[in-house]
């Protein structure tokens, strides 16, 4: 069998990369290596800014929309943020992943689900190493997740990422989300609702024994009743602090989403980056055919990367200093950061207009420097 392009998953990052390629004709094959729609670990938060990304008719399947958020300090204080507009949204991941997949097939992709890739060799064409045989193609795009094979294949590894593990409980959230920070040396905590019932979670790129931690964050959290530790599960979400960190790929194989690491190293977004790394790399291989790494690298390293590095200073600074976070949290910081989920802000802005608040709040010299400020306005 011959295609232009092979994806290899059919995650976010997969399934936009195939849509955006099949919408211009090209003909593509996506490899899944398991039946959709299939289970995904996943805390399911979508900021509202993804919507620009999505196609038509994505707004079916929002569990929950997110207009308020609470910001936690070791699950025992707490400062709260409403918003009149949806910030974020709740999806279950198998059907949102299914869906995507399901339209790219509706402009002309090919799905082969249980049918994992083995891996490719090199021979003019790209040949294909699949469970129904070889198959050639001009391009291969990695879209194969945080153990990415197409990955490994090209010599990458994964140096930088969070360990998470959740599970599910009843519980009353509807509109909005709770993050503690506090909990873990570069982390959080979170609780999410699931439509009638409740994410909780850690996530952490410390070492901390996370079961033990989600053990004493839900039986000591001011705003969750007592409940059982049960089917507690995990997954590992890459980052990227610096531009060395993205993996994009050499030659005709190009990766996205996590599979290139490029995900917010602040709270562990990978949705939102994996859906706009999937257009841009699905425009690079249009655009120049003979060398659509090159395209890609610049489009990602003008349009993602600088996000990602100023969301690395951030996670620097919050993390390393979390009582002071917390404080700046109860001011202006939330209300910031809303509107980056709105796609009104970016990382870069608030990076530069909160460090000046933070060394203020670091200091806790905010009252003697008004007093000094007022004696000299007095004086002239």
């Amino acid at each position: 069998m011959k295609v232009d392009v092979v994806v290899v998953g059919s995650g976010p990052a997969g399934a936009k990369t195939a849509l955006e390629l099949a919408k211009e004709g090209a003909k593509v094959l996506i490899l899944e290596k398991h039946k959709l729609p299939r289970f995904k670990l996943c805390g399911g938060c979508i900021s509202s800014r993804t919507a620009s990304l999505l196609p038509e008719g994505w707004e079916s399947l929002v569990l929950n929309r997110i207009r308020a958020g609470i910001l936690g300090f070791r699950g025992q204080r707490f400062v709260k943020r409403t918003s009149s507009r949806d910030i974020a949204y709740i999806v279950d991941r198998a059907n949102f992943d299914h869906f995507l997949t399901e339209e790219a097939t509706r402009k002309g992709a090919l799905l082969w689900d249980e049918n994992p890739f083995s891996g490719y060799e090199i021979d003019g064409k790209i040949k294909v190493k699949t469970s129904k045989g070889y198959v050639e193609a001009d391009f291969l795009v990695g879209a194969d997740g945080f153990y990415t094979k197409v990955g490994k294949q090209l010599g990458y590894e994964k140096r930088k990422f969070f360990r998470s593990v959740e599970f599910w409980a009843e519980g009353e959230l509807r509109e909005e989300v709770i993050i503690d920070i506090g909990l873990v040396s570069r982390g959080y905590g979170w609780v999410f609702p699931k439509g009638d019932r409740i994410s909780i979670g850690i996530a952490t790129a410390g070492k901390e024994n996370l079961r033990k931690v989600l053990t004493e964050y839900i039986k000591g959290h001011k705003l969750l009743p007592q409940m059982r530790l049960e089917s507690v599960k995990g997954w590992m979400i890459p980052y990227i602090t610096e531009p060395s960190d993205a993996n994009l790929g050499r030659g005709r194989i190009l990766l996205t989403g996590d599979s290139a690491n490029l995900v917010d190293p602040l709270l562990g977004e990978g949705i939102y980056y994996a859906l706009q790394s999937g257009l841009l790399c699905a425009r690079s291989i249009l655009e120049r055919p003979n060398d659509p790494v090159s395209v890609y690298s610049k489009y990602v390293e003008k349009n993602i990367v600088p996000e990602l590095v100023y969301a690395g200073k951030i996670a620097d600074l919050a993390y390393r200093f979390q009582r002071t976070a917390f404080r700046m949290g109860a001011g202006f910081s939330l209300d910031r950061f809303f509107e980056l989920l709105e796609g009104k802000e970016s990382y870069k802005s608030l990076y530069r207009k909160g460090i000046p608040e933070f060394v203020l709040s670091l200091l806790h010299i905010e009252n003697f420097l008004h007093i000094i400020i007022d004696k000299i306005l007095r004086r002239r």
